[in-house]
């Protein structure tokens, strides 16, 4: 599968219009000329009382807000860092119709901008509406284009006892509803810095997002994780620092711990022969969580790792590999 380089656009905003007129500005073109970042800023309407300063002394202008996407080029189930540096207090971006909360970072306000497996492959619009401190509201505008993914299939063989029992539709709907109700939660603190790290040695022995086929039958559904074949008792690590908010037995997937990152992004662990932290814990990129296993509906000791940004699982792996633009 082809990786693609960052691709770092940045459109800065027109300075803030006086006595509400309304500035449009084009900050970066494609190479058909149209814009690819554009940018509208709106003063509220109505009287403000006029600052009062003492002699000599200036008001301290807005810094104005900049858009910086880590990449104009994304493939299905991968994400785009989005942040907006400047004077802003809040706002939100929407992409493919789904809204994400900006988080404040140390040096901006930001989110990662998933992309579903099943999201259409072409070129979209992306919108952050931003909020500044004196009540100006903006709207900053970039193209992003989705590109396809090409998924394999993997064909499974599983005994009648674990297709009653863990592959019961009722046993993996309520797993997949508790992961859920734990992937769409945002902490709005940036808690993860630095690169993303792989969690574990070994060989990769099933990609993100391929389809699967259960003894025989049609190929279907897109794997949730990257897993990664290595011995049993093999150390495993957070690819990023967090807090530990699952860290206990699942049916399906066996042990499992999962790390918030903060701002809406999880990672998940699964079928861990041990687990090392606790739930609440804090824990810091590259520490020890716990170790490679068997447990839950596995074939053989491998790490099921997960990424989910708002709710919506991703490949972990383009997290480490180039491909996120970050």
């Amino acid at each position: 599968m082809p990786a693609h380089g960052a691709h770092w656009r940045r459109g800065a905003l027109a300075a803030l219009a006086a006595l509400g007129l309304l500035t449009a500005a084009a900050c970066s073109a494609g190479a058909d000329g149209t814009p690819e970042i554009t940018t509208r800023m709106v003063t509220p309407v109505g009287p403000s009382p006029t600052p009062t300063l003492p002699p000599g002394v200036s008001p301290t202008p807005l810094v104005p807000p900049e858009l910086i996407v880590s990449t104009l080029e994304v493939y299905q189930a991968g994400a785009v860092l989005v942040s907006v540096t400047g004077d802003i207090i809040g706002g939100q971006v929407e992409f493919l119709g789904r809204k994400f909360p900006l988080t404040k970072g140390s040096q901006s306000q930001y989110t990662f901008v998933p992309v579903d497996t099943e999201d259409p492959p072409g070129t979209h619009r992306l919108t952050v509406d931003v909020r500044m401190p004196n009540g100006t509201r903006g709207t900053l505008e970039a193209t992003v284009t989705v590109l396809a993914t090409p998924w394999t299939v993997d064909y499974l063989e599983f005994t009648d006892e674990q297709t009653a029992t863990l592959l019961d539709p009722q046993v993996v709907a309520d797993e997949l509803a508790l992961l859920k109700s734990i992937y769409v939660k945002v902490t709005p603190v940036k808690l993860w810095s630095g690169p993303w790290l792989i969690p574990t040695q070994g060989a990769l022995t099933a990609r993100f997002g391929e389809q699967r086929s259960i003894n025989g039958a049609p190929p279907s559904g897109h794997h949730g994780g990257t897993d990664i074949g290595a011995e049993e008792g093999t150390p495993v690590v957070a690819t990023n620092s967090g807090t530990v908010v699952l860290a206990r037995e699942l049916r399906v997937r066996g042990n499992m711990v999962i790390i918030d990152h903060g701002g809406g992004l999880y990672s998940g662990y699964a079928h861990l022969s041990s687990i090392a932290v606790a739930e609440g814990d804090h824990v810091e990129a590259g520490q020890l969580i716990g170790a490679v296993g068997n447990t839950g509906l596995s074939t053989g000791a491998h790490l099921h790792w997960e990424m989910a940004a708002h709710g919506i699982l991703l490949d972990a792996l383009r997290f480490t590999d180039g491909t996120n633009g970050f």
